[in-house]
């Protein structure tokens, strides 16, 4: 008995060049959808990291590990790279007790952003100093984004520092509002970094928790994916994503970015 006749066949061109053809239409349709996903989840992920950053820094003026804290933050072709540094009580008393000590004469220059000298002491900074304990040493902390960047460029090009219970507060460089004082600014601005924005395409408010308008995106199908990292000088900290608004002309079909002071809007995490 004959066995049965098996219909095995194949796909033929024409078939197969349809499939690739419904393949790579559902690939551009999700592509850029799947893109500005991606760009947005590296973003959130380094906000986290800045948040912990922050956030861990100011615990070791509660925990009294140190007395004044820094963050620094350093903005170049590479990365962004964010250290802390720290000064003990026994310094921080000796400053204080030093009427002659900048500390007392030039408030805004409290936040020193100066590297100190490797291998040696008497640096501003304790963590800075070769004979510290491991200790004190090993409660600070560097981290470096390559995914993201901010709305400054340099090295040490701003800071942020902290006391417990907030009894001192100063920025320097970029972070500082006013470079009289050293009265900072309430949080740092993160975006994408790539070959075309090396930094953030916004400006700087005109208040120290002030919100204002990303530059507009170079097509209108993009969004811009910012988002900040907020504290104060109580030891909050929070974070928050811009929204991006458009506006479609009813009758031409139009889209029209949105930015302005009626329609700004930053949400909070």
């Amino acid at each position: 008995m004959l066995g049965q006749v098996k219909n095995n066949k194949g796909f033929n061109l024409l078939e197969l060049v349809v499939v690739i053809a419904i393949v790579g239409f559902i690939s551009a349709i999700s592509y850029p959808n799947f893109s500005a996903w991606n760009k947005e989840r590296k973003i959130r992920a380094a906000v986290k990291e800045v948040e912990a950053m922050v956030r861990n820094a100011i615990v070791q003026t509660e925990r009294g590990t140190f007395a004044y804290v820094q963050i620094l933050f350093s903005n170049n072709v590479n990365n962004l790279k964010i250290e802390s540094r720290g000064m003990t009580m026994a310094s921080l008393v000796t400053r204080m007790n030093d009427g002659t000590d900048a500390w007392n004469t030039a408030p805004s220059e409290r936040c020193n952003t100066a590297a100190g000298n490797t291998g040696s002491d008497g640096n501003y900074w304790d963590t800075d100093n070769v004979s510290t304990s491991n200790e004190i040493k090993n409660a600070v902390y560097t981290i470096e984004l390559k995914d993201v960047t901010t709305n400054f460029s340099g090295e040490r090009a701003a800071a942020v520092c902290f006391a417990k219970n907030g009894k001192f507060y100063e920025g320097s460089e970029a972070l500082a509002f006013d470079t009289d004082t050293g009265v900072p600014f309430n949080f740092i601005n993160i975006c994408r970094r790539s070959n075309l924005t090396p930094v953030c395409e916004i400006g700087f408010p005109a208040a120290v928790e002030g919100d204002i308008c990303p530059d507009a995106p170079a097509r209108l199908d993009e969004k811009i994916a910012l988002s900040r990292v907020h504290w104060n000088r109580f030891g909050n900290v929070v974070t928050s994503r811009y929204v991006n608004k458009f506006a479609i002309d009813p009758g031409t079909g139009e889209k029209t970015w949105q930015c302005d002071e009626n329609n700004l809007e930053y949400i909070y995490d």
